[in-house]
């Protein structure tokens, strides 16, 4: 009975070979898994054997490598945004200037190798930010505090140009630069503010007295306009009156005489009746 179930047991269990042939396709499976990467697309592949940097650099999508000999550090190559830390500096008269922007980047693809051997991943802390924080205090002096502002897109030119040039050994390409804020000390702001009030309450009574000026224009014209239509109504009844009076002859004035004439006879001294020329004043002729 002992050897029987010792002889069931052994065909239960897994036999060495077996063992053996499964460890062997699991190493064969990690080797064949550790011998490639994928790599992102918008990303490069710096290949590091044995922890040295490799010249050869991976470009997108499936990739072979030596598995465990070599590792894959993937970067980004895309553009990317970067944000200014607020820097101090001071304008030309020594005042205080605070500056904060944006930055858009990338790296150049076919030296992702040289910048991690370099630099490292961390590149926006090491050469980045340094760069733009020298740009500011080395630009912003040069221009006094009330050009600043009316500049802003000359300094922004500027930063491109110096920053451009400064990052390009570490082959970072600036794409562009934003500068997102631009403040002044406390006591300049405020005075800068009761000037603007100061400009405000002139334009307000430039408008008043341009609209009176306006308003007093317009009296002017209806007065004259009212002058002129009396004048003209004067002189229309003026040649009316004119036209009437060479319309009216002697003979019609005393034919206006004789319709009111109520008959009775003039008398004068003497008793003795003045004569009346009734022929002319028919406008007949004498028999």
């Amino acid at each position: 009975m002992p050897e029987r179930n010792l002889e069931a047991f052994d065909l239960r269990g897994p036999k060495p070979r077996t063992i053996g042939i499964l460890v062997i396709l699991f190493i064969l499976f990690i080797f064949f898994w550790g011998s490639f990467v994928i790599v992102p697309a918008g990303h490069r592949g710096v290949v590091l054997w044995w922890g040295s940097v490799e010249k050869r650099i991976m470009g997108e999508g499936l990739n072979f490598k030596v598995p465990v000999a070599e590792r894959v550090i993937k970067v980004d190559v895309r553009v990317q945004p970067h944000p200014f830390k607020e820097i101090d500096a001071a304008s030309k008269e020594y005042q205080m200037v605070k500056l904060t922007g944006m930055m858009n980047f990338h790296i150049d693809p076919s030296n992702v190798n040289d910048l991690y051997q370099k630099v490292g991943l961390d590149f926006a802390n090491k050469v980045i930010d340094p760069a733009f924080n020298d740009f500011v205090k080395e630009v912003v002096p040069i221009y006094p505090i009330t050009e600043i502002l009316p500049k802003r897109e000359e300094i922004r030119k500027r930063a491109m140009l110096k920053l451009g040039d400064n990052l390009a050994r570490y082959h970072i390409v600036v794409d562009d630069i934003y500068f997102s804020n631009i403040r002044f000390s406390p006591e300049y702001e405020k005075a800068v503010e009761a000037k603007q009030v100061a400009q405000q309450q002139v334009e307000t009574q430039r408008q008043v007295l341009a609209q009176r000026e306006i308003e007093a224009q317009q009296k002017v014209a209806t007065a004259k306009g009212e002058a002129e239509s009396i004048l003209v109504v004067a002189q229309g009844q003026a040649k009316a009156n004119e036209a009437l009076s060479r319309s009216i002859s002697p003979i019609l004035v005393e034919y206006k005489g004789i319709e009111k004439w109520n008959g009775i006879l003039p008398q004068v001294s003497g008793g003795a009746v003045p004569f009346i020329d009734l022929g002319k004043m028919g406008g007949g002729k004498k028999p």
